[in-house]
């Protein structure tokens, strides 16, 4: 009888041990309160930058376009280059020929100036030999200097020479659209060439992000279809003051420098830095909606603190935070945030290894919490 006393007294003891020993399920802990499990991140002191996105095009400044016209009717036969092409001071841009009426005018005036000049020589005789007035001879070199004026006109204009036109400075042709055999009317523009280092980000921004924008402020310009081309800085020129009807955004004109490679035609992105600063910052992750307030949880001895916060600026992934109990190093929760409450206990696990349905950056609002 004994025996069976001790027994049953030693297996009493052994399950008590065993229920006081064996691990306890994760999310609990030994007095049965819920354990959170969470992912944490540092709040660091670090520059951020707030930014404004626009989206745009490479076009010449105003001053760094020249447009060639002929100052006469001509018809295109040979183009050396096309639109895009690099080209230096002097280098052929095309060949024309004058219409048969443009050929006819320099003809005349030709003709009309040998007159003149043949004119003014018999009446200086005429007036040697006193057949003519001191009105006549005046007269007579008159005309001839008239005549003389039209011709050079046409000749300056190029109507006389040869028909090949030269690039007037170094740069990239940005527009071309004539074909050999085209009639080109006198005055009409025939290319356009922007001069290297002369061009600027045509950007468009949205309107309620337009008054954040102002002149000298610093943009990062990324071209759009070159992912492996590095962003290039430029200052911002000139800010609109209407609204486009068609897009609703309004016109950002932004200096690029000569340092950068760029194409004239190509579509842009740009981050226009209205803001910049060295202070308190957080991952988004961190800061979760709570009412009418913003909240963040960091986490010390195993327990969660919340913190009321401000919101400042924010870039990217990183948020200024304003608070006057949160300091640099304070371990903030981004994994897990929206199931705590002030105090309550948590384990922190590995960044590597999330909760299972958890994810990075999960912001759900807290159960029972206003949202």
């Amino acid at each position: 009888m004994k025996k069976i006393v001790v027994i049953l007294l030693l297996a009493a003891f052994a399950a008590g041990a065993w229920v006081w020993l064996r691990p306890h399920p994760d999310g609990a802990a030994e007095d049965g309160k819920p354990v959170a499990q969470v992912q944490v991140a540092p709040l660091r002191i670090q520059k951020i930058v707030e930014s404004v996105p626009a989206f745009g095009v490479v076009e010449p400044t105003p001053s760094g376009a020249r447009t060639m016209a002929l100052a006469y009717e001509a018809i295109v036969k040979n183009i050396a280059v096309s639109p895009g092409a690099t080209v230096a001071a002097g280098d052929a841009i095309m060949e024309v020929d004058a219409t048969p009426d443009a050929k006819l005018a320099v003809n005349s005036a030709r003709g009309a100036a040998k007159l003149a000049e043949q004119g003014l020589a018999a009446a200086r005789q005429r007036f040697e030999l006193k057949l003519a007035t001191g009105q006549d001879l005046l007269a007579a070199e008159q005309a001839a200097e008239d005549a003389r004026l039209r011709l050079a006109s046409l000749e300056e204009r190029g109507q006389a020479g040869d028909g090949r036109l030269v690039a007037p400075v170094a740069g990239i042709v940005t527009k071309l659209d004539l074909q050999p055999g085209a009639v080109v009317p006198a005055g009409t523009p025939i290319v356009t060439i922007a001069g290297r280092g002369q061009l600027e980000a045509h950007l468009a921004v949205e309107a309620a992000d337009a008054r954040n924008v102002r002149t000298g402020q610093t943009v990062a310009v990324t071209p759009a279809d070159r992912p492996e081309a590095e962003s290039a800085r430029g200052i911002v020129r000139l800010v609109g003051a209407s609204v486009d009807p068609v897009t609703g955004a309004v016109d950002v004109r932004v200096t690029l420098f000569a340092e950068s490679t760029w194409f004239a035609g190509e579509h842009v992105r740009g981050a226009v830095h209205t803001q910049e600063k060295t202070t308190l910052v957080a991952p988004r992750a961190a800061i979760l909606p709570d009412g009418d307030q913003q909240v963040l949880y960091t986490v010390k001895d195993n327990k969660a603190a919340r913190h009321a916060v401000q919101m400042g600026i924010a870039a990217d992934d990183a948020v200024e935070v304003i608070a006057g109990d949160l300091r640099a190093g304070d371990m903030a929760v981004i994994v897990g945030n929206y199931e705590l409450e002030d105090g309550m206990d948590v384990h922190v696990s590995s960044n590597e290894s999330k909760p299972d349905g958890a994810k990075a950056g999960d912001t759900r609002p807290n159960p029972g919490k206003t949202p």
